[in-house]
């Protein structure tokens, strides 16, 4: 006679199967949690981008107003004003006059305002909220600098 044995099948072990499907969610939202942070920076580059034109239109505008209002009022009329050492930030940029244009250059873009005369010479602009620049109608040319000496 033959003997019988009793075989007994254990059922698969699962303990290996949990992490190949942990590290594809842990993947998963990494890859995600990328793609959110990339679009962020992208928006806030934006958002920055836009913040330096804004700054830089006001600045522009600002200078243009005080120049045509000197030119309306006359010879001999001055007033003095400041503009900021940066845009928005830390952008650098610079004014110039020519045409009856003036306009703001910075970083690779630029803005630019109409003037009421073409007669318009910056000899000097200072920068700073505690700097003064003068500037004065001098016989229906205007001449922006440091001092108002007429």
């Amino acid at each position: 006679m033959t003997e019988l044995t009793r075989i007994t099948m254990k059922p698969p072990s699962r303990s290996g199967q949990g992490s190949p499907e942990f590290n594809v969610v842990v993947g998963f939202v990494a890859l995600v949690f990328l793609i959110v942070l990339i679009i962020t920076l992208q928006k806030q580059n934006e958002a920055y981008g836009l913040q330096v034109s804004l700054d830089a239109k006001r600045v522009c505008q600002s200078v243009a107003d005080n120049i045509n209002m000197i030119a309306r009022n006359g010879d001999g009329y001055y007033r003095y004003f400041s503009v900021p050492s940066y845009l928005q930030g830390y952008t650098d940029y610079n004014i110039t006059a020519a045409d009856g244009l003036l306009e703001i250059r910075y970083a690779s873009e630029n803005w630019a305002a109409q003037l009421i005369t073409e007669n318009t010479t910056i000899l000097a602009l200072k920068k700073g909220e505690n700097e003064t620049n003068c500037i004065i109608n001098k016989r229906g040319g205007i001449v922006i600098n440091g001092t108002c000496a007429l």
